[in-house]
């Protein structure tokens, strides 16, 4: 006949390693569903990113960043309403508004931490970078004339941390395409 001492012993024992390997198993199941839910995040935000992306590679769209990059040149918002405000030149100001817009959606998504930064400073550097910082002056002046600071905040946001990332690229001002005298108008 078994000791009772040793019978309980051997309960005991295999209690504590019955606990011990559900520990484990939980442990492992945690770990697994945290892998898990890292990539369905990573993979939803390169399906989102990838959506972003097959609108900016459009027709429309490079029409439009090409106008508001390269060929839009102004003074000050009174020049810039002459030559492409909505009561002058629709056509003009819908580019200017569809470039604004899409940049600063894209800069709630980064802010949100809904898309990488990184991903968006790879594909989209230069055209965050030469849309903003020939459209900064125009968005500067309508804050201050409108007092709405709020004014494409996140499409700057984008910039500054696409700028961080890239300090080196070639800024707009020295860009061979803006130092062209005569541009024709859209």
């Amino acid at each position: 006949m078994v000791d009772p001492v040793t019978l309980q012993m051997v309960r005991d024992v295999v209690a504590i390693f019955g606990v011990i390997a559900g520990f484990t198993y939980y442990v492992l199941t945690v770990r697994n569903s945290q892998r898990t839910q890292r990539q369905q995040l990573e993979t939803r935000q390169a399906q989102l990113f990838m959506q972003l992306y097959s609108l900016y590679d459009t027709k429309d769209f490079m029409e439009d960043y090409a106008k508001v990059s390269y060929i839009f040149q102004y003074e000050d918002l009174a020049d810039w309403q002459q030559k492409y405000g909505i009561h002058t030149n629709l056509p003009a100001y819908a580019s200017w508004a569809r470039i604004g817009r899409y940049f600063d959606g894209v800069g709630i998504l980064v802010k949100k931490n809904m898309i990488d930064v990184n991903l968006v400073t790879e594909l989209l550097r230069e055209p965050v970078i030469y849309s903003w910082e020939n459209m900064r002056p125009w968005v500067y002046e309508m804050r201050d004339e409108m007092d709405t600071p709020e004014v494409w905040e996140n499409f700057e946001y984008l910039y500054e941390e696409v700028r961080k990332r890239h300090p080196q690229t070639t800024p707009y001002e020295d860009l061979p395409s803006t130092k062209v005298v005569a541009r024709p108008e859209p």
